[in-house]
């Protein structure tokens, strides 16, 4: 089955002007992706000087987290929160919700009880900077480059009806680079076309039902906004009821979810109107290997069980999100499934890379643009420049001083620094292949670097810690450092075309209708 030609030429303008107005933006989503992934397993390399495994009891860590609720009740803080240490973070982590709303963290050893002071946040940065949550509206952009994402999925399927099979095992490397970037563009998104579509779907709802939520409740909902707590399954806390109160007994509440959910883990208090006789302390527990892996139990100061909450929630629509959040996040999966996510989210990301190669060329026989030039210096600034920022966040971790005052707000100013410089030197710098390699070269040399810098500022041999995450860390870092090298080689190797047309035999090889 096959479309005819007209609607075939509408679909290929479609498909190739939304892929390379977006592309820049997807390229961040998916590169980025890949470290949001491992947020968790990044928490022991982020920060050597918390790196040592500190080994204490349950009942000891729940002792010192007593204690610290104890002396926080007389502040009366609407929210505080504590979790127990854990494999990836063998400390006590605390939350506190500070005046102006915002959430401020900090730590503290779990057998000496003493903070533990500044402390990076990398995995959680890049995590929030896979939804470009850090930059203002970023949210939402992601969630619109994610409906382009789904345009870009359908009109590219429909564009290779009845040509899959072919296109999935066509690749000619020796071709011009016009057929080269064609078959590549076609070979990777044929083979990604799952992945691709759980994300676009998954980015989409996850990224923009906050903002369509108020014409939800306007509508749908005739104005009640309280009918989103109902369709959410997720109750609004109690109000204060304005006399003081205890601190609330975490043993006891630990209990009564361990009772409640035998089979989860429970690591987490959150507590609202600490102080406060409606105090209510909040219980998630983890289960491994499901999409739906939490569950709650919310316990009131007298102990008793207040709400409950099983995995996923009662209504279609939690039901509905939380999947949603497991298949994107891969939270039902082990390491090996999360490094074929990241694998395929890097395929993703080279394959809008080739898509937008493949514009360049087919316009290229024609002679460039302003727009075609301008697409080539953003490409190489803002993708190329994104690697070498995401390695110099990695080495800001390394150097930057541990007893730095609002340590992280540093780390993040350096990565953005860095991908605006990167993005400024592509596009002044008169070659955009030369600009990309540069900058490819970089990023790969700084990651070559990080280990060694580590290991050097522990005192250790190099991959050698004696930490399974630690040592993850490295040798992910080393593997990205090799595919940046080996993609700086291809770029080098790109010959300049000089404006001039392509050959007869090339234009041959490639069948598809030009995008102008």
């Amino acid at each position: 089955m096959k479309v005819s030609p007209r609607a075939y030429e509408i679909l290929w303008d479609a498909h190739a002007w939304t892929g390379v107005l977006s592309s820049i933006v997807l390229f961040a989503l998916f590169f980025l992706g890949t470290f949001a992934l491992f947020a968790e397993e990044l928490a022991p390399w982020q920060e050597p000087s918390f790196r040592g495994p500190i080994a204490v009891s349950d009942a000891h860590a729940l002792e010192l987290a007593q204690r610290l609720v104890d002396t926080e009740v007389e502040a009366k803080p609407a929210w505080f929160g504590i979790s127990l240490p854990t494999e990836e973070e063998p400390w006590l982590r605390i939350w506190r919700l500070a005046p102006g709303g915002t959430v401020q963290s900090s730590w503290m050893d779990p057998v000496s009880g003493q903070p533990l002071g500044e402390r990076s946040d990398l995995g959680e940065f890049l995590n929030a900077m896979h939804f470009l949550d850090p930059i203002p509206g970023g949210k939402y952009l992601a969630g619109i480059a994610s409906v382009v994402l789904l345009l870009l999925i359908v009109t590219g399927g429909l564009i290779q009806l009845g040509k899959l099979v072919r296109e999935l095992v066509q690749f000619r490397p020796h071709q011009g680079h016009r057929v080269r970037w064609s078959d590549a563009h076609k070979v990777l998104g044929v083979v990604n076309a799952p992945f691709l579509l759980l994300f676009a779907l998954t980015g989409t709802v996850l990224c923009l039902s906050a903002w369509l939520q108020p014409a939800v409740v306007a509508t749908t909902l005739e104005g009640d906004a309280r009918a989103v707590e109902s369709a959410t399954d997720w109750p609004v806390p109690p109000p204060r009821k304005g006399e003081a109160a205890r601190a609330p007994d975490l043993r006891l509440a630990l209990e009564r979810a361990q009772q409640r959910f035998p089979q989860a883990t429970h690591r987490w208090f959150f507590i609202d109107n600490l102080g406060d006789a409606n105090a209510v302390v909040h219980l998630p527990g983890e289960s491994s290997g499901t999409i739906n892996a939490f569950e709650h139990v919310w316990v009131s100061l007298a102990g008793e069980i207040v709400r409950v909450r099983e995995k996923g929630g009662a209504t279609s629509y939690s039901r509905t999100m939380e999947t949603l959040y497991g298949w994107h996040f891969a939270t039902w999966a082990g390491l090996p499934v999360k490094v074929l996510y990241a694998l395929l989210a890097l395929l993703a990301s080279f394959g809008i890379l080739a898509g937008n190669l493949l514009w360049l060329e087919r316009r290229r026989s024609r002679g460039l643009g302003s727009f075609d030039r301008l697409l080539e210096k953003l490409t190489a600034g803002g993708c190329a420049g994104l690697t070498f920022a995401v390695a110099a966040l990695f080495l800001a971790n390394q150097l930057l001083p541990a007893a730095l005052h609002e340590r992280p707000r540093y780390e993040h100013a350096l990565f953005y620094v860095s991908w605006l410089g990167a993005l400024g030197y592509a596009l002044v710098e008169r070659s955009a292949a030369r600009s990309a390699r540069r900058l490819l070269i970089g990023a790969s040399g700084l990651l070559f670097a990080v280990p060694l810098i580590d290991a050097a500022r522990t005192a250790r041999i190099p991959f050698a810690s004696g930490s399974p995450f630690v040592l993850a860390t490295e040798l992910g870092l080393v593997f990205l450092g090799l595919l940046l090298a080996g993609a700086a080689r291809a770029v080098s190797r790109m010959e300049p075309h000089g404006g001039s047309p392509l050959p007869l035999e090339e234009l041959a090889n490639d069948s598809t209708p030009s995008p102008t």
